[in-house]
């Protein structure tokens, strides 16, 4: 049996007009269930996702979708968020409804949402649904405690694809980045890929945290249709197609390889499109580079 709880839409922030929300999800306390409570607990781990019913636009009823969390339980347990963009398919529905007024209106009047949570009965409390337990090749969920601490990640986000990696990030700030030292490992860089300025999710925050903790944060936002004139980061894109005389595309990533030169010794994570991540993987086999792991999520 699935169990949900009521969540209350507690911030709707345009990021892009029409193109790139903020969702924020404020669940409750406790959660009833066969007239039994349980305490609510929020433990998921960065990386994951949450399941939710948003209402869909061209279907007319509630879709079924899971969300990449972009915030940490740990400092903001409770407290679900997410960015979600307009896709543009055909086939589009939950993407629209998202960057509607209706949406809009929900959030304004109180409407809530459904959230998938797990029942304890042994513990005797509930836990948020994550989408996944295991670290695996196809998903992000960050490595246990012990472990992570010792890689050097390189974090590559085409577009909303940052998300999973503001909730390392958050983890990680909160738990571990501290003046401890230049030790081995305990270094993330993060590169965000997207079209225009005003696409970048958190940009100044990314900032801050780059010049409080330069010995364990790198922050490169990257434009890749326009920019200002004094735009200090990468213009263009991080990894270029060119053409062969066999009709086949080579992927050249002299762009990325300029900023990130010891990818080979770094542990790569991919989030984005399904075309942009593949068209990284295939730059990394033909240019012969194997980072000590790869994983990747796309859709």
């Amino acid at each position: 049996m699935e169990y949900v709880v009521s969540a209350r839409i507690a911030q709707l922030q345009v990021v892009d007009p029409g193109e790139i929300r903020r969702v924020q999800l404020a669940l409750p306390d406790c959660v009833e269930i066969g007239g039994a409570r349980y305490p609510l607990h929020d433990t998921m781990r960065p990386g994951t996702a949450f399941l939710t019913k948003p209402w869909g636009m061209r279907t007319d009823k509630y879709r079924r979708r899971m969300y990449t969390r972009s915030n940490s339980s740990w400092n903001e347990p409770g407290l679900l968020e997410t960015f979600i963009n307009h896709t543009h398919r055909p086939q589009a529905d939950t993407s629209v409804w998202w960057q509607s007024e209706v949406a809009d209106h929900w959030e304004e009047t109180g409407k809530t949402l459904d959230i998938r949570v797990m029942v304890d009965d042994n513990r005797g409390v509930a836990t948020v649904y994550e989408n996944t337990m295991v670290c695996k090749n196809l998903n992000l969920r960050l490595e246990p405690d012990g472990d992570w601490e010792e890689r050097r990640f390189v974090c590559v986000a085409f577009g909303t694809g940052i998300t999973p990696f503001l909730s390392y990030i958050r983890y990680m700030v909160h738990h571990h980045w501290d003046q401890r030292g230049k030790e081995r490992g305990r270094h993330m860089t993060l590169i965000a890929s997207v079209r225009h300025e005003r696409q970048l999710m958190l940009h100044q925050d990314l900032l801050g945290i780059a010049q409080q903790f330069p010995q364990h944060f790198q922050y490169v936002p990257v434009l890749t249709r326009s920019w200002p004139n004094d735009w200090p980061s990468l213009k263009g894109r991080i990894m270029q197609l060119n053409a062969l005389s066999s009709g086949e595309e080579h992927v050249d990533l002299t762009p990325l390889l300029e900023r990130v030169p010891d990818l080979s010794q770094s542990d790569l994570r991919i989030c984005g499109s399904v075309a942009a991540c593949r068209q990284l993987i295939q730059g990394l086999r033909e240019q012969h580079i194997c980072p000590r792991t790869v994983r990747t999520e796309s859709w």
